[in-house]
């Protein structure tokens, strides 16, 4: 059984895998709905992984944060990082939590620094798009400036 293999042989869907072999500005609009179908479609009965697969980036955080970093990647480890993944499309804090836990992860260095330093980048991007639409001056009702 390799890494791409369930415990039954069956191979896992690539899907799994993006947060460790894709970076953030290869993620077309197709990729991140692809990503946001698999994870609408896992199933939880624990609270915090049904709120991070709702879309609770504060939740899916919490699914990695403070966990220790695996000697080697298993399903749970990869179902957990694609679920922040999900989030980190959106959220700047789900993606420096991706950015600095793919720093720590059993990778070949190289990707491992690559991957890392392009989630760290999404994240600047994420804060600047929001830092600008805070800048952006609201309209006074009537017409008055």
């Amino acid at each position: 059984m390799n890494e791409r293999e369930c415990a039954g042989g069956e191979a896992l869907p690539p899907v799994l895998f993006y947060w460790r072999t894709k970076t953030a500005d290869s993620f077309d609009e197709r990729a991140r709905s692809e990503v946001a179908s698999f994870v609408a479609g896992i199933s939880a009965t624990m609270p915090e992984w049904r709120a991070a697969i709702r879309g609770d980036a504060a939740a899916a955080v919490g699914l990695v944060i403070g966990r220790r970093i695996p000697e080697r990647i298993v399903v749970r480890v990869d179902l957990s990082m694609t679920v922040l993944l999900a989030c980190a499309f959106f959220d700047p804090a789900a993606a420096l939590v991706l950015s600095h836990t793919i720093a720590r992860m059993p990778i070949e260095p190289r990707e491992r620094a690559r991957l890392s330093a392009s989630w760290s980048m999404h994240r600047i991007w994420l804060g600047s798009r929001r830092a600008g639409a805070k800048k952006t001056p609201l309209r006074r009702k009537g017409g008055a400036s």
